[in-house]
Formats: structure tokens, C-alpha cells, sequence
């Protein structure tokens, strides 16, 4: 495994619908001599069949609020069907992958920080020994955001959904990877009066945030980038419908670019 060509990209829930985009993209990275690991989102999907079951989606500052039962639909959810259909995908495309969550290999020790979102981790203790393995072997790891709660009292909060935001950057970061890549429905972060800015430091990304014009969902991604950056050479945040991640291994600007 060679870092210095290992990238991390966060396939985002609501991108699903054009995975088939990104896999191949991801086929003509790998065949270009990169090891790639995968995590994915699945909030999209979590919403669509926990209204099946009568259950609201709530969010705080971009962040799901994760009761007892949102919970059990996020385990079987992120961990079964999204999971596997894009481990399926993969696989049928020749790309060599296997699934794993955050609990695989004791990767993920968490712990609750914020009780406003009920059974949602903060990152406390990962572990890459498993991954590592796995790309050694040339697999690509495709991890589902859920993370062992290490201050659990019954079997109950045994488990944690994790922001899979941060769970990429969190891996990118322990990995040394050269890239972390967040792929979403939007072309990328726009400043106040609504252009893309194709190019920011991580000054400026503070910047950016502590003046209240990142909010929501992009809230924690860019928050994410900033955090990576101690390990990350760049982050960037594109669009996950169209060619954007292909064109960045060319060398070609799309999207926002983080930069130290």
C-alpha cells in the first residue's frame, strides 16, 4: 500500500441513485495505480424507510438525531441494504471489495458527547488494522458508518451511528491518505453571494464557518475537511452525479479544494 496514491472518498446517501457514475470512475482510478477506500452515507435511504415505520427524521446543526428505534432502521440500513448493494456494485464491476462496518475489527470505539442527539458517537479510538489489511491484499474497503459504543452500560446503546462525514476523515486522517474526497448532490461549498469557491485554505474554511455561511449538511463536511488536514495532503468536496471525481486524479479543478 502506498499512501502517497491512497485516497478516501465518502460516497454520500444522496448520491445512491448514480453510484453506477462513481464506480466506474472509481474502476479507471484503481486501473491509474491508487488504492481507494470507501465509506459511505445512507441518511437518505435511513429517512425514506423510517418514515415506512412512522418515524420522523430529526436533525441538529446538519447532524441526525438518533433515537432508539432510528437507531435499529440506521444499523440495518447503513450496515445491511446500503451496504451490500454497493459492495454488489463493486464486485460486479470487478472491483475487488469487501463490506465491514465500524464495529468490524474493533475499528470504532466511540462515545456519546452531545445527549440533544440521542445514540449518535463521537470518534474516540480507531483502529486501521483492518483496513490496512484489506488494501494490502488489494481489496477496497467499503465501510459503513456505525461505531461500538465503549461507554455502554446494557446491550441497548451497545452501538452508535456515526456521522459517516467524519468517519471518513477520521480514517483519512489515521491513514495518511493523499486525498479525502466527499462526494454529494451539489457542485461544492459557495460563498455569501452563492458562487462555488473552487479553491480555500484551511484558514479561510474556519473562516467560512465561523461567519454562519456554511450551514447544514455541508456543515460537518467542511468541518471534517479541516479536521483530516492533519494527516490529509488536500480534501475536496464535489458532485457525486457527474465525472468531477475522475477529473481530480487527471489533475483538473472541480468542486471546492481544501488545502493546508
Amino acid at each position: 500500500m502506498n499512501t502517497n496514491r491512497l485516497s478516501v472518498i465518502k460516497i454520500g446517501g444522496s448520491t445512491i441513485n448514480d453510484w453506477h457514475k462513481s464506480i466506474s470512475q472509481i474502476n479507471e482510478i484503481i486501473k491509474m495505480g491508487n488504492s481507494i477506500v470507501i465509506v459511505h452515507g445512507g441518511g437518505k435511504t435511513v429517512s425514506d424507510w423510517g418514515a415506512k415505520l412512522g418515524i420522523r427524521p430529526e436533525f441538529v446543526k446538519g447532524l441526525r438525531k438518533t433515537d432508539t428505534k432510528t437507531l435499529e432502521v440506521a444499523i440495518a440500513i447503513l450496515s445491511g441494504l446500503v451496504n451490500s448493494k454497493l459492495v454488489s456494485f463493486l464486485n460486479k464491476n470487478k472491483i475487488n471489495s469487501v463490506g465491514i462496518s465500524g464495529l468490524s475489527g474493533n475499528m470504532i470505539k466511540a462515545e456519546i458527547t452531545n445527549k440533544d442527539l440521542g445514540f449518535v458517537g463521537q470518534i474516540k479510538n480507531l483502529n486501521i488494522n483492518l483496513i490496512e489489511s484489506l488494501l494490502n491484499d488489494n481489496y477496497v474497503p467499503v465501510i459503513s458508518p456505525i461505531g461500538l459504543n465503549q461507554s455502554s452500560i446494557n446491550e441497548n446503546d451497545s452501538i452508535l451511528n456515526i456521522n459517516a462525514d467524519f468517519v471518513a476523515s477520521e480514517i483519512a486522517r489515521n491513514l495518511k491518505a493523499d486525498k479525502l474526497i466527499y462526494q454529494t448532490d451539489v457542485d461544492g461549498i459557495r460563498d455569501g453571494k452563492g458562487r462555488i469557491i473552487s479553491k480555500m485554505t484551511l484558514a479561510q474554511a474556519k473562516d467560512l464557518i465561523n461567519s454562519g455561511i456554511v450551514v447544514g449538511g455541508m456543515l460537518p463536511k467542511l468541518e471534517s475537511c479541516i479536521n483530516s488536514m492533519q494527516g490529509v495532503d488536500r480534501s475536496h468536496i464535489i458532485n457525486g452525479s457527474d465525472n468531477s471525481l475522475i477529473e481530480i486524479f487527471k489533475g483538473n479543478r472541480t468542486g471546492t479544494e481544501i488545502i493546508n
